[in-house]
């Protein structure tokens, strides 16, 4: 593999990654992952990986240098990807060297001195909604049916907390705990990673109340919010986030907004009323402060307009 390093621009032979076989570890950490667009992402990404150097056995995998993950960053950059493409994969790299790290597989993260292409983080945001939008979807469900209960918790957690639709769509029972004095969701955010937020006790009451009508409050492993689709027969399964795509888009009151619209609501109002960056980065499990920031920037923009004091 050492070859590999000496010219960056050489197209490497490809071999077949498909009889590389997985530890128990690492097949762990690639079934962490319940977002489906992020698992099909990180496995593209470390397969590409493997195929750019030649590596057929676990061994070989276990002797790769940080030089190694260095050229092929620079070879992705050779063949034209964006470097948002190549974050992504460098991503998917490092989350699983930080797995293998922490089983004792590797002995450091290969690919954490690797220094990312860097990117505007000019994504629009998604349009976010006002208090009275957001009170009006909240009173949309029928509370007193089991599936409007259900719809009524998974948009209050939507709201209430900021997290990505597959994070709410993924918690089970479990997830929901009390630490101290405090109410505490647990959630797999990207890159397979395991994290808490406390939550207000309006929202713990509302979630309390629906798993006691559900019937499911005393079973750990039973989904958070149960699948009530006529096609589950054999055992009761998560709901999806084309699931929860529906579930929004039956009570939303403003057109051209997703559930993540949720999130940009959530961040934005929480910027507004004076938390800070750093407590609003944690809050929404961004890797990358300048994310929230995004948020940050829009509210000062808006507020700073001075398209505001126009006489017309």
């Amino acid at each position: 593999m050492t070859d590999l390093v000496q010219r960056e621009n050489e197209q490497p032979s490809i071999r077949r990654f498909d009889n590389i076989k997985t530890t128990s570890k690492e097949s762990e950490w690639f079934h962490n992952f319940f977002n489906g667009n992020t698992k099909r992402s990180y496995l593209r990404a470390v397969k590409d990986f493997c195929k750019y150097l030649g590596i057929k056995t676990k061994d070989e995998l276990r002797s790769v240098q940080p030089a190694h993950v260095i050229a092929y960053r620079d070879y992705l950059h050779n063949q034209g990807l964006k470097e948002s493409t190549i974050g992504n994969r460098l991503s998917g790299l490092s989350s699983l060297f930080d797995d293998l790290v922490k089983n004792q597989i590797l002995q450091f993260n290969l690919a954490a001195s690797v220094k990312r292409p860097k990117y505007h983080h000019n994504k629009v945001l998604s349009q976010r909604l006002t208090e009275q939008q957001t009170t009006e979807m909240l009173n949309g469900p029928n509370k007193t049916t089991l599936k409007g209960l259900r719809d009524w918790v998974f948009l209050s957690i939507l709201f209430g907390i900021g997290c990505r639709i597959s994070e709410v769509c993924g918690l089970s029972v479990k997830d929901k705990f009390q630490d101290a004095e405090y109410y505490v969701l647990k959630f797999m955010v990207k890159g397979g990673k395991e994290h808490t937020v406390a939550i207000s006790s309006p929202l713990q009451k509302r979630i309390n109340q629906y798993l006691i009508m559900g019937g499911h409050a005393d079973d750990p492993e039973s989904p958070l919010l149960l699948n009530y689709s006529r096609a589950i027969k054999e055992k009761v399964k998560h709901i999806t986030t084309m699931t929860g795509t529906r579930i929004w888009d039956q009570y939303k009151v403003l057109e051209g907004t997703t559930p993540h619209s949720s999130r940009t609501t959530f961040a934005s109002d929480a910027i507004k009323r004076g938390e800070s960056l750093v407590n609003v980065q944690e809050t929404l499990a961004h890797a990358d402060p300048r994310t929230t920031q995004k948020y940050n920037k829009n509210e000062f923009n808006y507020q700073n307009s001075v398209a505001l004091g126009a006489k017309i």
